[in-house]
């Protein structure tokens, strides 16, 4: 594995607005203001908790039909470990080969300019690859 460093953790929350006060009630400071991303149906903001631990929340945009509406079913909370890598369409490859489920091939992300794409380990963990370098859509 490649990986260059913890680019955030995934939270799944139903809905951005109430989310996004209550974690900045809590002394979270936002780093990427929520985006929508139609690619991945969610809507997204980067936010830096504790100062240490960069946290993505991330909201279903039509809660019917979202890659995040199971695990709101299950009810929502920490979802995914991301990490930054030279090459994601590699990393995903050697995840597969090692016996990972491949969930989301390589595509654009809105919110990060960068490729990402995602694989869930046979332990259930559910890993994101994002690209150190920004992409052109």
């Amino acid at each position: 594995m490649s990986v260059t460093s913890l680019h955030h953790v995934g939270f799944v929350v139903p809905r951005m607005g109430p989310a996004l006060d209550r974690w900045r009630g809590e002394g979270a400071e936002v780093i990427v203001e929520p985006i929508d991303d139609p690619i991945q149906r969610v809507t997204v903001a980067l936010l830096n908790v504790d100062g240490t631990v960069p946290v993505e929340l991330v909201a279903p945009i039509d809660p019917n039909d979202s890659p995040v509406s199971g695990r709101l079913r299950r009810g929502g909370g920490l979802d995914h470990f991301c990490y930054s890598v030279p090459d994601v369409a590699s990393e995903l490859d050697a995840e597969v080969a090692g016996g990972a489920m491949l969930v989301c091939p390589p595509v654009f992300a809105v919110a990060f300019k960068r490729r990402i794409g995602f694989v869930q380990r046979r332990s259930g963990l559910v890993v994101e690859f994002i690209s150190d370098d920004e992409v052109a859509p």
